[in-house]
């Protein structure tokens, strides 16, 4: 009603080339001669309602004339529009834009765009777009001021590249530099004062964070990484994401590599160690460094540290406690921009987020908004929401100038000189820390099974009022991950830990195809609020996202996430999939569809069924394709959908 929510979504409007959302705002009405003229007296107020408009779906060639028009355009299009148009064009932006530059509306848009997204004109060693825009306003006198900005900036640019230039020239005539080494530590790592290595881990993390591009943090990009042409793409998330992963195999080959391995590297010794990791991860806590402590806590609950029963049993209570505060609170302190008290903290001093969490939202939203609507108009409401979550990331980087922290040269070293190991390594050296008692346990303990507890959890209720403000609810969507195996340390560290969590360049991988059979679905089912939009582990509106990997591959155990309607068969699914995993070349046909269930059982999807009704719903929606050839040995604990069973969901 009116008097509970001033502002109502009614509707759209179409006009050639755009749909428009139309809400009405209910607001004080001015004095004026419409009006009575009431006295203030009375305590009266009146309203009046004002109908607001917001582009939501348009052409790319509606959206630039959109941009110039000052009159309509809404408060904040003009930077979302910079923000993210190149996931909606390919197109060079000067070739639609630069030639109205003839038009005086363009003059502030042009200069935040050359003050804001100077990046966009970062295109050496030659700069044509920026040559090419000094050339046009040399033609206008109204834009001498708007010139010399210019100007100034590719003058920076130019000296910026020589800079970059003369450091790399530098780099090669000192050799290498590689910053891993297998050289024996020369400290005992334990006198190093906890503070002082959260404050080193503090360092690195801002300094790698600062420098993320967020624009390749948005899931029609970061998805593209896996293809071979691409491999050079987003180097500064996956920058972040190596040194996540260092500090995680830092971690464990302080547990598992001693420098001085021997019988008396008992179970005390190294409780000693997970005591000192546990109380660096506080101090990473305290310094609001969520990326280094979730990086702690994941290496701490890989399966080649939890299987080490008895070092955990000669733990110190007190730092049991704290640890297991640390893996309850992490979820909730992370979201640092939903948490009103750290961010008015976080203006006075300091915060790195853990990437992985602003990774994952944006891959939902990829998933569940199409980049199209119908008569392909560009849907640009998914383009806002994803621009709120870059808006936050770059609120965050700012944040980041706040700490002034050291450098400690021993310290450093320390933390960047160790050995990598592969998982079969870490698990191995585990074995002869502590040989197997029972190398097949009937049922894990309490301890494994808490241990064992996805890193990588659900959505926090810290999300859920900002992800409820997005067209649909998303926040049950279970977020991805990846179980690939490489030469690099991972957090996940074998088949029966298959939820551990995972930063590497691997993981998230989703593409925006994930919505194409849905592709020409109406702006109003993909982009109003009151829309319902698909879940994982859920069905609903005859939709729902599961996720699906393929077994034996080259690119490791991988779940991709996918859109399924209630139209979708098992070949149009496997198809979909191979198509995410970057496997065209495979034919559908080779593959069978099978949804893994609870207690190592799988559910075989028949070669024509609907897998929308064919499927489990009491299970996770988790599915492997497996090359007919490899299926004949997999037939205990694994059955087919229909006859008896004419609904998967009631497998029990």
């Amino acid at each position: 009603s009116w008097r509970t929510e001033p502002v109502q979504e009614w509707g759209e409007e179409e006009e050639d080339g755009a749909i428009f959302g139309i809400t009405l705002r209910r607001e004080p009405a001015p004095p004026g001669s419409d009006s009575p003229d009431l006295s203030p007296a009375f305590g009266c107020v009146q309203y009046h309602t004002v109908k607001v408009r917001r582009l939501k779906a348009a052409t790319l060639e509606r959206l630039v004339s959109h941009l110039l028009d000052a009159e309509h355009r809404e408060p904040d299009f003009i930077r979302v529009f910079f923000s993210m148009y190149r996931a909606f064009t390919s197109t060079a932006l000067r070739v639609l834009f630069l030639p109205l530059l003839l038009f005086s509306p363009a003059l502030p848009v042009v200069r935040l765009w050359l003050e804001e997204y100077s990046t966009d004109f970062q295109d050496p060693p030659q700069y044509q777009a920026l040559r090419l825009l000094c050339s046009h306003l040399r033609h206008r006198l109204c834009f001498r001021r708007l010139l010399s900005t210019a100007e100034a900036l590719l003058k920076r640019l130019q000296e910026q590249g020589s800079e970059h230039l003369s450091a790399s020239l530098q780099r090669c005539k000192l050799g290498d530099g590689g910053e891993m080494s297998s050289k024996p530590d020369k400290h005992n790592f334990l006198d190093f004062p906890v503070r002082d290595v959260a404050e080193q881990l503090t360092r690195l993390d801002a300094e790698l964070f600062v420098k993320v591009e967020p624009f390749h943090c948005l899931g029609c990009i970061w998805s593209q990484r896996d293809k071979k042409e691409n491999r050079n793409l987003a180097p500064t998330v996956r920058a972040t994401i190596s040194q996540f992963n260092a500090v995680t195999n830092r971690v464990i080959t302080s547990l598992l590599c001693p420098s001085s391995p021997s019988p008396c590297t008992s179970s005390p010794v190294l409780a000693r160690v997970i005591e000192w990791w546990i109380a660096v991860a506080q101090e990473c806590r305290q310094l609001k460094n969520f990326s280094s402590l979730k990086a702690i806590l994941s290496a701490l609950q890989s399966n080649a540290v939890y299987r080490l029963k008895r070092t955990w049993a000669a733990v110190s209570r007190e730092s049991m406690t704290v640890f297991d505060h640390l893996c309850e609170t992490f979820p909730d302190e992370n979201c640092v921009l939903t948490n009103g008290e750290i961010l008015v903290e976080s203006f006075s001093c300091g915060v790195v987020p853990y990437l992985g969490t602003y990774l994952t939202v944006l891959t939902m939203l990829d998933t569940a908004l199409t980049d199209t609507v119908e008569e392909n108009l560009i849907n640009f409401e998914k383009r806002r929401r994803e621009y709120e979550i870059l808006s936050q990331i770059r609120q965050l980087q700012a944040f980041c100038s706040h700490y002034s922290l050291s450098v400690n040269s021993d310290l450093t070293a320390w933390l960047q000189a160790h050995t990598l190991l592969t998982e079969q390594e870490s698990y191995e050296r585990s074995r002869d820390l502590e040989p197997p008692v029972d190398p097949c346990p009937s049922s894990p303990n309490s301890w494994s099974r808490r241990l064992l507890t996805p890193a990588w959890a659900p959505i926090n209720s810290h999300f859920l009022p900002w992800l409820q403000s997005l067209p649909g609810s998303l926040h049950n969507v279970a977020e991805d991950f990846s179980m690939s195996s490489s030469s690099s340390p991972r957090l996940s560290s074998s088949s029966c830990c298959s939820s551990q969590p995972d930063l590497s360049s691997s993981s998230l991988a989703l593409s925006p195809e994930s919505s194409s059979s849905s592709s020409s679905s109406s702006l109003q089912s993909t982009c109003s609020p009151q829309a319902v939009l698909p879940l994982y582990n859920k069905q609903i509106a005859d939709s729902c996202i599961i996720r699906v990997t393929v077994e034996c591959v080259s690119n490791g155990n991988v779940y991709k996430s996918i859109l399924l309607t209630s139209q979708d068969h098992t070949p149009q699914v496997i198809q979909r999939a191979l198509e995410k995993h970057n496997m065209e070349d495979f034919r559908s046909s080779d593959f069978g569809l099978y949804q893994l269930l609870n207690h190592g059982r799988e559910l075989h999807i028949p070669d024509n069924a609907n897998v929308f009704y064919a499927m489990c719903t009491s299970a996770n929606y988790d599915f492997v394709l497996r090359q007919r050839w490899r299926s004949h040995g997999k037939q205990f604990g694994s059955f087919s959908s229909p006859g008896a069973r004419p609904r998967g969901r009631h497998v029990k």
